[in-house]
């Protein structure tokens, strides 16, 4: 798989006191993204959008057997990593790094997740879940303990299906992250405005803490 430069919005690096890192879902375009980071609009905070040439971070549905995703899954998952170094190797600890992505990118960010448990800032899984089925329900180390997580899906969005949301977050809690969560009646399949506020939300939890640390 090809991968663009991330897109980059908000606070520059030199104030920056926390960073989000954030996952496309298939197809959503660059104004998507920016009006993503202008509607939380959280001072302080550089907001970080890696995209895929293709527009999706792997080819099938992400409830299709993970190996039939593969091998741009991992190779995604291999640049997801790959996005965070940088951003650490500009001096942000891992507790001011928050994940996310919606649709595809929230599978991507809950399967990497499971598969790098440590000590994030925090995360955001906006109408998606684990791909891998064999991961549900286990417990994925204990890296995740105490780290944010917030999840949303709808009971009627078949593209992203609530069961699938349910299983994460009971997976995610069994590595010790503390879950938010909406699950909404009739919500398309999209990102609302309840979820913009929880994203404002975690996001300036991070920030407040880096403020405290400072």
């Amino acid at each position: 798989m090809d991968f663009l430069d991330p897109l980059e919005f908000s606070a520059d690096w030199a104030r920056a006191q926390a960073a989000l890192i954030f996952m496309h879902g298939h197809g959503q375009t660059r104004d998507d993204c920016q009006e993503f980071a202008e509607k939380i609009g959280c001072d302080g905070i550089r907001f970080l959008f890696p995209r895929a040439e293709s527009g999706g971070w792997f080819p099938k549905s992400f409830l299709e057997p993970v190996e039939e995703n593969q091998p741009q899954l991992g190779q995604s998952l291999a640049h997801y990593g790959a996005i965070l170094d940088s951003v650490r190797g500009r001096g942000l600890a891992l507790d001011r790094i928050i994940l996310g992505g919606f649709s595809q990118g929230a599978c991507l960010t809950a399967e990497f997740l499971v598969r790098n448990p440590r000590s994030y800032g925090g995360a955001l899984i906006l109408s998606g879940g684990l791909m891998d089925i064999g991961a549900i329900g286990r417990r994925p180390g204990s890296g995740l303990l105490g780290v944010p997580v917030y999840v949303s899906a709808s009971e009627s969005d078949e593209q992203a299906p609530v069961e699938r949301a349910r299983a994460t977050i009971k997976t995610l809690q069994a590595g010790g992250a503390l879950i938010r969560s909406h699950i909404f009646t009739d919500r398309p399949h999209v990102i609302g405005d309840e979820e913009i506020v929880e994203a404002r939300k975690l996001l300036a939890e991070v920030k407040q803490a880096a403020e405290t640390a400072a």
